[in-house]
């Protein structure tokens, strides 16, 4: 992951276009409040949620949507999840794919985090 860094659109527009990977933004440095993933662009994604509250972010790129996927509901749990995360719902595989939360064990709408 990238350094906590004020997230503003200057620094995101900084992110090459057409970037896969997984993002973290926070409510002060390093209070995680939301994980999202981009895999298609995630300049474009995160330029999405700028003017939520969210303060700080950082992000990787990732070479493959299924690690995308994989590495957001790591962060997911780790981060709290539902309980603790502006989240409204555990990270969904995309369209067409059924892949696991390999946290869980179990599909994401069977997931309690």
């Amino acid at each position: 992951m990238t350094p906590w860094t004020s997230y503003t659109q200057s620094n995101v527009l900084e992110i090459p276009e057409g970037l896969l990977g997984v993002f973290q933004l926070a409510k002060g440095e390093a209070n995680i409040s939301y994980v999202g993933r981009a895999d298609q662009d995630l300049r474009a994604s995160l330029l999405e949620h700028l003017d939520k509250g969210f303060t700080h972010f950082q992000w990787v790129q990732l070479p493959w949507v299924k690690e995308t996927y994989e590495m957001q509901c790591r962060l997911y749990h780790h981060s709290g999840g539902k309980k603790r995360l502006e989240n409204l719902d555990h990270p969904q595989p995309p369209e067409g794919k059924l892949w696991q939360c390999h946290v869980s064990s179990n599909t994401p709408s069977m997931c309690e985090l």
